[in-house]
């Protein structure tokens, strides 16, 4: 977003675009004035509403806007109902409360793998003590945080050959212990990886549910080797699985290896609190700074913007096409609006007579309502035809939800219906209080 900002070219464009479609609309009922003969605006001035051509381009005008607002409001119905059921979806942990930090340890200084290990240990044993910490802890790729370099690696279960179809590659996570605890990962069976799995110990993983279910799919796999760049290890714990790449996509497989066994330099540290978790920042700023005095720290934020910042294209696409409903909408109701007003006054005098000789006000504003009702039915018709045939082409940008949804199709077409009755109310309403004296003795 930092980098979309208004320029010349923007304005220029919306300029030119703006003038030409007054010009355009402006000289189109001043040629048809120029091409009026003299009989018709005889007749005209006689109390009728004007030529058929007029009352036609008039008509024509509104039903366009009623199919074009109606097309809009589809796809803001179809966008708002796949957004709501996105916010929906479990990421698989629990952004609440929680504060990350990017760490980078220089390969120049952290050249050992039990320095790197040891710091980061030292930064999450003073957070544990920090007042308001729940728990602390760190991993190596966040979820839902974009990083340069890719975290899924190839891998494979000894002794076992994998399915053809399956993509070799799962997600491999670095963590210190307590990382499920505080991001409050859910444990399905086995145990969380701690401090007992040490360098002395024998190596140690932790595999998600989808990973689970696709290689061990009639057994358990506690106690199963798997094989990846990092070496051998032995699946001691099965967790619930996370949304690493979005909301909106499914969860792939997961390996977790314990930080001890296979540290890694750059590290998230993460801490719970009750509190505002943004009141931790100087908190994290200060462990990392009382064990390495040099090192900075990078990406300070909450789970929570991470969460937002994950949906936030969904969240803008949703919010863009709504504006651009609700415009619609309004356009629409305004240009209804607009031509029973123009009816009303050219038909003063007919109603006037009308209601001389006897005709109620309900019948009144049915007869002005007539126009605007067909115009309405005939917009609407044509906008669910429209939108039916658009309406596959957002089927990659929805959510859980069918592109052909039958309730965001009548919602719009309730909400435009109801909008052009409203936009018919006033000109009717003021329709009934013609004076029939006043229009006599026009006459």
């Amino acid at each position: 977003m930092e980098q979309i900002h208004l320029d010349g070219g923007v304005l220029l464009f919306t300029t030119i675009v703006s003038v030409s479609v007054a010009l355009a609309f402006g000289l189109v009922p001043a040629i048809q004035a120029s091409r009026s003969d003299l009989r018709e605006s005889l007749s005209e001035s006689a109390g009728t509403t004007g030529g058929p051509g007029a009352r036609r381009l008039l008509g024509s005008l509104v039903i366009v806007e009623v199919a074009l607002a109606l097309v809009l409001l589809v796809g803001a119905a179809l966008m708002t109902r796949s957004f709501a059921r996105l916010l929906q979806v479990d990421p698989g942990f629990e952004a609440g409360h929680v504060v990350a930090a990017q760490v980078f340890l220089p390969i120049t200084k952290y050249r050992e793998r039990p320095r790197i290990v040891q710091f980061y240990e030292d930064v999450v044993s003073r957070l544990q003590t920090t007042p308001g910490v729940e728990s602390a802890s760190a991993v190596s790729v966040l979820p839902m945080f974009e990083v340069g370099a890719p975290s899924a690696l190839p891998f494979n279960v000894e002794g076992q050959q994998p399915p053809k179809t399956e993509d070799p590659l799962a997600e491999v996570r670095i963590v210190l212990p307590r990382y499920f605890e505080t991001m409050k990962i859910r444990l399905v069976e086995g145990r969380l990886l701690d401090e007992r799995d040490s360098t002395d110990g024998p190596r140690t993983s932790v595999i998600n549910e989808t990973m689970a279910r696709r290689y061990f799919p009639d057994r358990s796999p506690i106690g199963q080797t798997i094989v990846n760049p990092h070496g051998k290890s032995v699946v001691v714990g099965v967790v619930g699985d996370v949304r690493n790449q979005g909301l909106e996509s499914e969860p792939r497989k997961q390996v977790y290896l314990p930080m001890r066994q296979s540290p890694s330099a750059t590290m998230a540290i993460v801490a719970r609190t009750e509190r505002d978790p943004m009141a931790l920042a100087g908190d994290v700023r200060r462990a990392v700074q009382a064990v390495d005095g040099d090192q900075p720290i990078y990406d300070l934020s909450t789970m929570d913007g991470i969460l937002a910042r994950a949906v936030f294209l969904p969240r803008l696409s949703t919010t863009l096409l709504a504006s651009f409903a609700v415009s619609a909408l309004l356009l629409a109701a305004l240009g209804i609006y607009g031509v029973l007003s123009y009816v009303v006054n050219q038909r003063t005098r007919e109603i006037g007579l009308r209601m001389a000789l006897g005709a109620s006000p309900g019948r009144t504003i049915g007869l002005v309502a007539e126009n605007s009702l067909l115009m309405v039915a005939i917009g609407v018709g044509i906008g669910l035809v429209v939108a039916l045939l658009l309406a596959r082409s957002m089927s990659r940008v929805l959510y859980g939800v069918s592109p052909f949804d039958i309730l965001s199709f009548g919602a719009a077409a309730l909400v435009l219906v109801a909008a052009g009755l409203g936009a018919t109310l006033l000109p009717a309403r003021r329709a009934t209080k013609v004076d029939p004296m006043i229009a006599l003795r026009e006459q």
